[in-house]
């Protein structure tokens, strides 16, 4: 007996070392195609660079601030291995223009696969974010823009003034000079609030905390997004199991929450009642003008707009005012410009937007410092050149806004919060395809106007409402949750101003 076991073990042995040796011999292999391409050094021959990436999330500092640091280093074009997986960091302007202009590479589906379907449970499934099939998108896109033309956006300002209100009241009963207020948490309630509101004609009172299922679904699926990105063996890992089973429990709320929305929405239209021409209803024209689409690809939709219509305006909105409360001067500034503009009005009103120019400078400063969304992927469908380097096809390329409007070259001390930069008409002229906070190209984010408009109104009648101070000891660390965000949550005192 005791034979057989030594002959099972060392037979299992030389499987694991024969096993080790072939994949040796195949990532040498898959390398050796890519010799060619500057990379930086491998702490690991087998994981390649994926300890030295996945330990960013513990620094404070995103994962590109690494790819920055390598790019500086290395060049504009880099390889980079995850295992045997090779991916193509770009930080070249005139490359991303080609990628995403000139040649308008599709999306890489492996990377959208954890959007689309998170821990075995359909989350973002095939809607307008990772839709990788153009012309699929390029349906879905069309029907949508009118939600997001100039006119709508017009329309919407009741409703980002009447949000600002509830904001403001509600922040004002904190406002002793005393209490500590996450503005983090605060603008992420108001942002959802907006968008439940405008999006889908749904009136909860999330800003008030009276039900926070919401904020806590959205927050847990990004922890579950972030998770799965960085650990590729999470579908073995028996102890995360229970921390999965709450993230698949939170996206079925939100797809739940969603069908209701919509079944009340298609059932008042079936009475004939007047309904508004918000998201939804584009959304609900989707399936009218798509046979072949169910509920869940209509929910796709719901859910996308859901999680990233008021992620984005949130985050900027945190990043602005723990930039301004570290530059009193410019905020002084900042506070002039909102009071020639506003005076004492309650509401913003639209023509009163252009007229917020400096608001308008700190917020595109706010995004090249701290863009909410960091990274954009595409793949090269053949073989073909790409800055001067022949690569195969089926690899995925990295450009990453970060990176670019952090790049020494493109920026002058980019490190320094200067919105006044952007004064600079040659600046700007220069820096279309090294700061892209909204993607770029046909498939660019289309809710920027929308989440930029949000972001001044409720920023200006912030200003003209409250003076705040910073609490000592935040530290300016990075929580990277699928997005970027102020770690500490950007802790403040108010005081309401005469």
């Amino acid at each position: 007996m005791f034979n057989v076991f030594l002959y099972v073990t060392g037979a299992l042995i030389v499987l694991s070392l024969v096993l080790l040796l072939g994949f040796a011999v195949y990532l040498t292999n898959v390398r050796r195609k890519f010799a060619h391409i500057p990379s930086p050094p491998m702490a690991s021959f087998f994981k390649g660079h994926a300890d030295e990436i996945t330990a960013m999330r513990h620094t404070g500092f995103p994962t590109d601030q690494k790819f920055l640091e390598w790019h500086i280093e290395y060049g504009k074009i880099l390889v980079v291995w995850f295992w045997h997986v090779p991916v193509l960091l770009v930080a070249d302007s005139e490359m991303v223009k080609d990628i995403y202009i000139v040649k308008n590479l599709p999306k890489e589906e492996v990377s959208y696969e954890v959007l689309a379907r998170l821990f075995g449970q359909r989350f973002l499934g095939t809607g307008l974010v990772t839709n990788v099939d153009n012309e699929s998108w390029k349906k879905r896109r069309v029907i949508l823009n009118p939600a997001f033309h100039r006119k709508s956006l017009k329309d919407l300002m009741d409703s980002f003034n009447s949000t600002a209100n509830i904001l403001l009241e509600h922040l004002g009963t904190m406002a002793d000079g005393k209490t500590e207020v996450c503005m983090c948490d605060q603008f992420a309630r108001a942002a959802l609030d907006v968008i439940c509101k405008v999006a889908f004609g749904m009136d909860i009172d999330i800003i008030n905390a009276r039900d926070t299922k919401f904020t806590e679904a959205v927050s847990l699926t990004f922890h579950g997004v972030e998770e799965a990105s960085f650990d590729l063996f999470h579908k073995y890992k028996v102890n995360q199991y229970p921390f999965q089973r709450r993230v698949v429990k939170a996206i079925q709320f939100l797809r739940e929450t969603g069908r209701k929305v919509i079944e009340v929405r298609k059932n008042a239209m079936k009475k004939g009642e007047e309904v508004p021409d918000d998201i939804l209803q584009h959304i609900i024209k989707l399936q009218d003008q798509n046979p072949d689409f169910g509920m869940e690809d209509v929910l796709d939709d719901f859910v996308t707009f859901f999680i990233a219509g008021h992620e984005t305006t949130a985050t900027l909105l945190s990043f602005c005012v723990l930039e301004l409360g570290d530059h009193p001067e410019i905020l002084e500034s900042l506070v002039g410009e909102v009071f020639d503009v506003l005076g004492d009005k309650q509401n913003v009103a639209f023509d009163d937007l252009a007229k917020l120019h400096q608001l308008g400078l700190v917020i595109k400063e706010t995004l090249r410092r701290h863009p909410p969304a960091t990274g954009l992927l595409r793949k090269i469908t053949k073989d073909q050149e790409i800055g001067g380097y022949k690569m195969p096809a089926d690899v995925a390329i990295l450009t990453s806004t970060y990176v670019s409007s952090h790049f020494p070259e493109y920026w002058t001390n980019p490190e320094e919060f200067d919105p006044y930069r952007f004064d600079d008409e040659e600046l700007v002229k220069r820096s279309h395809y090294n700061y892209f906070p909204f993607s770029l190209g046909p498939r660019n984010c289309i809710g920027q106007h929308f989440a930029q408009i949000e972001a001044k109104v409720l920023l200006s009648r912030f200003l003209q409402t409250f003076k705040f101070s910073l609490v000592p000891g935040q530290s300016r660390k990075i929580l990277e949750r699928t997005t970027l965000r102020p770690k500490d949550g950007v802790i403040c005192t108010l005081t309401k101003r005469q």
